[in-house]
């Protein structure tokens, strides 16, 4: 019995601490439904199981995935020195976990998608805009997550930090955006179709590549963590590397998507499968396609 008690590392003062973090985790998710109340301006109740709102729905729950990725994060640094200290920390890094969620949802809605309103939408029951919107979150959380761990979320140097990254990753994803804006519409100029347009117009299939695609360079830059040295001594000079290879990792990412998809779906119109046809089995296997090498970056680098 005694060999197999050495096998737990848990000791009695973690514990506290743990008790702590468990606590504080719990309050932050418990304010989701606070929060998407005020949102919707209606109770969560009526929206959901009266109005059956799926599109709501979708939204919460990639909400709900995206807070619990960002409290991985902010649990992953060393405990502090004091209980007041991992008090005040945590506090402070699930504070601006929630404020990062906020952000980045304006940010979508009003810079990577300005052609519609994605909160109307998603109040108007349109489930292509709460998949874009859940993912959207979840994208974010992955990137925000590698970076709270990677400078070691024990200090509030570190916070200011990722506070930085949060930045850079909204610029990075607003530029997938972009991207794949330009080649929807280029390869639909002839019947006008944008893909904007089409998610407004509820084009499933269509919100799964695109969310799918957002999602593979989140996982595939959170790599950048496992690539970059974080140095306090030399901070301007980590936090560009890390920038850099964030670039370099996203357009890496984007090129071996294509070359994959050119393999695993030969001779598939896409274009027409997803854009006009809304045939979400393919939207799916693409989206699966960007979100796997999203994967092997991580499972390479991170």
């Amino acid at each position: 019995m005694e060999n197999l008690t050495q096998m737990i590392m848990l000791s009695d003062a973690a514990l506290a601490y743990y008790a702590i973090d468990f606590v504080i985790l719990m309050g932050f998710m418990a304010t989701l439904r606070l929060l998407a109340s005020t949102i919707a301006g209606i109770s969560l109740q009526e929206l959901l199981a009266q109005r059956d709102n799926f599109s709501a729905g979708i939204a919460l729950a990639g909400a709900i995935i995206a807070v619990a990725v960002l409290m991985m994060g902010v649990v992953a640094g060393d405990a502090g020195t004091t209980y007041v200290e991992e008090i005040t920390l945590m506090a402070s890094y699930g504070i601006a976990a929630m404020v990062f969620m906020g952000l980045t949802r304006k940010i979508f809605d009003k810079i990577g998608l300005r052609q519609i309103s994605i909160h109307d939408e998603i109040m108007a029951g349109n489930v292509a805009a709460g998949v874009v919107d859940g993912f959207n979150l979840i994208a974010t959380a992955i990137i925000i997550r590698a970076a709270m761990t990677w400078v070691d979320g024990s200090t509030f140097l570190g916070l200011v930090v990722v506070v930085g990254i949060f930045l850079m990753s909204q610029i990075i994803l607003i530029l997938a955006t972009l991207y794949r804006n330009a080649v929807f519409n280029r390869r639909h100029k002839d019947n006008g179709r944008t893909l904007q347009g089409e998610i407004k117009n509820g084009n499933v299939a269509l919100a799964i590549r695109f969310s799918g695609y957002r999602l593979g360079v989140a996982l595939a830059i959170t790599a950048t963590s496992g690539i970059v040295v974080y140095d306090p001594g030399l901070l301007i000079y980590s936090v560009l590397a890390w920038v850099i290879m964030a670039v370099v990792i996203f357009i890496s990412q984007t090129l071996l998507s294509i070359i994959l998809r050119h393999i695993l779906l030969p001779k598939v119109n896409v274009a027409e499968e997803v854009g006009e046809q809304r045939n979400v089995a393919i939207g799916s296997i693409e989206a699966a396609i960007y979100i796997g090498i999203g994967f092997t970056f991580v499972g390479l680098f991170a």
